[in-house]
């Protein structure tokens, strides 16, 4: 029941608190400032907080490869080296597991300088994405970083909406399920499974190298980040109603499992955008997301090229933009190292969809398809100045680009029964005309369908942005 005063430069507010001390105040909208300002928190007694700026926030969430490090990236070096931007600050959200919406988190805000530990161990792609934005738009950028590795989307989201969702109930009941018997499942973690563990490792210490892999550490059912809700109470709940500009989201590699949790994605992620839409109060802010990258992964039953399909059907959502990565990824790597072409892709979109420019922001989508006669013709949205065979950017720092392959590549065709063929690809004005000899009425054509797609997808617009992989049908 304490009156509270806050001020901020020329700004005031006033409130109550309750009876528990809890309280909100809400400033007008404030002009951007690259001078730093002194908030003034007044009751019975007074803090002072200073250095403040004011610009615009974004929200970078996901999982591995939004986690992954500017000290992982494969310009780390230089990338620390050049990082004296203050105007920059980013905010790392402590990792949290919580069966019910938690209030608040631990991290603090970290002012951008060369070399800094905390910038070390700051999402890259949130990093370069940053730095993208602060250049081209010239204003104080804010990051703040909640991600963990090994999370599906489904971890992400309320439980209120995966309840609401018909086909999401599931994960509600399986999130209720475990809650209602934490108890005796961390009692049997701790008797049966981490025993069990530890005698698995004894023995495959005990065998002859070279040995398979080393038996995993199991995950304790209350610290275990791919049960339904449980990031989203302790990881996004207590941001929650941060004035922010928009977000951008790296996350799905879990979800491509199989292909029943990839097809389900396409109902799952549009759920999670309106969800955290509708929690935060502040309109449909920009959500803009990263596709898989290309993999070749190592569990036959993974179905990332469905993810991937499941990913640009959430194009539909509104004010929604996505990244293609699937030339950027590395074969045996899922944590591609080039985050800077990520990062950049975004700041992008987020000029495009957040800020207004006029500018080409995505690589060709496509958009419909006919045929005439054994011949497939495909338009395509997005692309630019003209299409053509492009090549991936390097991988490594220091590398030379690729030269162009004299045709286009992966591309598939299939007719009434359903099987796809290798089909020759040519780029014809602003459509492609796709065939094979072995399918004499075509019904579907799909490109780049596989987690890692051999030979190497290159169909580009004139601005370098990639197409994305897709699968369509006749009408």
């Amino acid at each position: 029941n304490e009156a509270v005063t806050v001020s901020l430069d020329t700004v005031k507010a006033e409130t109550v608190a309750d009876s528990q001390g809890k309280w909100e105040l809400r400033l007008p909208e404030l002009e951007t400032s690259h001078l730093p300002l002194e908030m003034v928190v007044s009751g019975r007694n007074r803090i002072v907080i200073q250095d403040i700026l004011v610009g615009d926030v974004w929200v970078c969430a996901g999982q591995s490869n939004m986690e992954r490090t500017v000290l992982q990236s494969h310009n780390a070096k230089q990338a620390l080296s050049e990082a004296d931007l203050p105007e920059i600050r980013f905010f790392q959200v402590g990792r949290k597991i919580a069966f019910e919406p938690q209030e608040d988190c631990t991290g603090q805000w970290v002012v951008c300088k060369p070399g800094a530990s905390a910038l070390k161990k700051f999402s890259a792609v949130a990093y370069f994405f940053g730095k993208e934005i602060y250049t081209a738009e010239g204003m104080p950028v804010g990051l703040i970083g909640t991600y963990r590795g090994g999370s599906p989307a489904e971890a992400w989201t309320s439980l209120e909406k995966l309840e609401a969702v018909p086909v999401l109930q599931h994960y509600a009941e399986s999130f209720e399920e475990t809650k209602a018997h934490l108890p005796e499942r961390i009692e049997v973690y701790n008797k049966e499974t981490l025993p069990a563990w530890r005698l698995a490792v004894k023995e495959w210490e005990a065998k002859p190298t070279p040995r398979g892999p080393k038996p995993r550490w199991p995950l304790s059912p209350s610290a275990n980040p791919r049960q339904p809700a449980v990031l989203f109470n302790g990881m996004v709940n207590p941001i929650i109603p941060y004035a922010i500009k928009g977000v951008i989201w790296y996350q799905g590699e879990n979800n491509g499992l199989s292909t029943e949790h990839a097809s389900e994605y396409a109902v799952l992620f549009p759920a999670m955008i309106s969800d955290w839409r509708e929690r935060w109060g502040q309109g449909d802010f920009p959500f803009l997301y990263v596709q898989l990258a290309g993999y070749q992964t190592k569990q036959p039953e993974n179905d990332w090229p469905r993810l991937r399909e499941s990913q640009r059907q959430a194009l539909s959502v509104p004010a929604t933009a996505m990244v293609v990565s699937i030339d950027i990824g590395e074969q045996y790597d899922s944590h591609p190292k080039n985050k800077v072409d990520v990062g950049s892709r975004l700041a992008l979109a987020a000029r495009h969809v957040a800020y207004g420019e006029d500018i080409i922001y995505s690589g060709p989508l496509v958009e419909s398809m006919r045929t005439e006669g054994a011949k497939a013709v495909l338009r395509f949205k997005h692309i630019g100045s003209g299409l053509v065979i492009g090549v991936p950017p390097p991988i490594r720092m220091g590398q030379k680009p690729q030269l162009p392959a004299s045709s286009l590549q992966s591309f598939e065709i299939a007719g009434v029964e359903g099987e796809f063929f290798p089909a020759e690809a040519v780029i014809q004005g602003d459509t492609v005309v796709v065939s094979s000899p072995e399918v004499k009425a075509p019904v579907a054509v799909r490109y780049a369908w596989a987690a890692w797609p051999e030979p190497r997808p290159n169909l580009y617009n004139r601005e370098g942005l990639p197409a994305s992989p897709f699968i369509i049908r006749v009408p």
